[in-house]
């Protein structure tokens, strides 16, 4: 890899052990990769910072470096951790125990020290200072939903970075060259048509389930072009977390979305995802008997989800199933009074600096309802029963 001399200064350690320690990663994973230089970055956001997650040796890394005193050389937002810093015991079925919050909050301190803005959400591209990084800017994005969004929806330039090389990326304000920095690779191969009758819509759950189809069947190295027009951000959103949490697509081209220009002649391959598939799915998954808990936000609500879901519960008079929506509290001082006071009214908790993903949450054979790919793919996976329904659907689940 060509380094400018100025690289191999800090990889040489005259800028100090932080610096070059950091270097040393971005380089030898560049190296790995065959990559031929190092490029600056706009812009990391950090996952993997939930002890849960990373545990002593994570926590340890990170402290070495801020009592050091490095500093992080780009703005810098961070994931969410296992619990809401505000409330401890605010998810239900969850106990967090008090050695579980100590080491939690040395990490925070330690990313705090290196100027890491603690935002504490998975969706960092809901962040004002997020949607001022420029198209075409590159990045070193973790979180596979934020990957993808911010390469197929802002036009931003990131891999799917793991918490340690986002963390190193941060300090040196560099990545490697490769992967989706590099214009060619961003250009699609194969596309994707949707076979369904014209009043057939896709919502978010259904957005959920292509994306998971899709992700077994991409066999390319260039992202999958979906045809199909996406009507809305929830859409768009739970379509991305479903591609990253199913397989390890960093990015997809969507039609009249993805500020890209291609030629069509690229295209080698169409491949047709029949609406029967997807709704043959969409029943499997769907719930069947009353929820334990009914979950939004992952990834993290924005206003208009949270008073959307506030709205579809004017009309139940007497809630029997508790709901909760994870969120940033950016997102929650921007809400409307009047969704607020129906959510109180509810019951409904927002809860933020967190997602059940992450959080210690849960015992085998909970049954949850939610319209989250994501979540249904992740929380299954500890023995709990999840199943969707789409925000617009809510009231049938709670009739249930």
């Amino acid at each position: 890899m060509y380094l400018t001399k100025e690289e191999e200064k800090i990889l040489n350690g005259e800028y100090g052990w932080g610096l070059a320690k950091a270097m040393q990663v971005i380089v030898s994973v560049g190296d790995s990769l065959n990559s031929e230089k190092l490029i600056n970055i706009a812009h990391a956001h950090i996952s993997g910072v939930s002890y849960g997650n990373i545990g002593e040796p994570g926590k340890k890394l990170i402290k070495q470096f801020a009592d050091e005193g490095i500093k992080f050389s780009v703005k810098t937002t961070v994931n969410p951790i296992g619990y809401d810093t505000m409330d401890y015991d605010a998810i239900p079925f969850t106990r967090i125990d008090k050695s579980y919050i100590i080491g939690q909050e040395e990490i925070l301190r330690s990313l705090n020290k290196m100027g890491a803005d603690l935002t504490l959400s998975c969706t960092p591209y809901y962040l004002p200072n997020v949607n001022e990084i420029k198209k075409g800017s590159s990045v070193a994005w973790g979180e596979s939903n934020a990957v993808v969004y911010g390469n197929s929806v802002l036009g931003i330039k990131t891999n799917r970075e793991g918490g340690p090389i986002s963390l190193m990326a941060a300090i040196i304000g560099k990545i490697y060259y490769y992967g989706l920095h590099i214009e060619k690779n961003r250009i699609p191969e194969i596309k994707y048509k949707i076979h369904k009758p014209e009043d057939y819509e896709i919502n978010e759950v259904r957005a959920g389930i292509i994306g998971e189809i899709i992700s077994k069947i991409h066999n390319n190295d260039k992202p999958p072009y979906l045809e199909e027009k996406l009507k809305n951000d929830t859409t768009i959103k739970e379509f991305s977390a479903s591609l990253g949490a199913a397989g390890n697509l960093a990015m997809v081209v969507i039609n009249g979305i993805t500020p890209i220009r291609f030629d069509e002649k690229e295209i080698k391959e169409t491949i047709t995802i029949d609406f029967n598939d997807i709704k043959k799915r969409e029943e499997e998954l769907k719930p069947n008997g009353r929820p334990d808990l009914i979950y939004f936000g992952c990834p993290h609500t924005n206003k208009h989800e949270i008073e959307k879901i506030a709205n579809n519960l004017k009309k139940i008079n007497n809630l029997k199933t508790k709901i909760i929506i994870t969120t940033s509290r950016k997102e929650i001082s921007k809400l409307d009074r009047d969704a607020l006071n129906i959510l109180r009214s509810k019951d409904v908790k927002l809860i933020s600096d967190t997602c059940l993903i992450v959080s210690p949450f849960g015992y085998k054979g909970l049954n949850i309802v939610t319209n989250s790919y994501k979540a249904y793919f992740y929380l299954t996976k500890r023995g709990i029963k999840v199943s969707l329904i789409s925000i617009d659907n809510l009231e049938e689940v709670l009739r249930l």
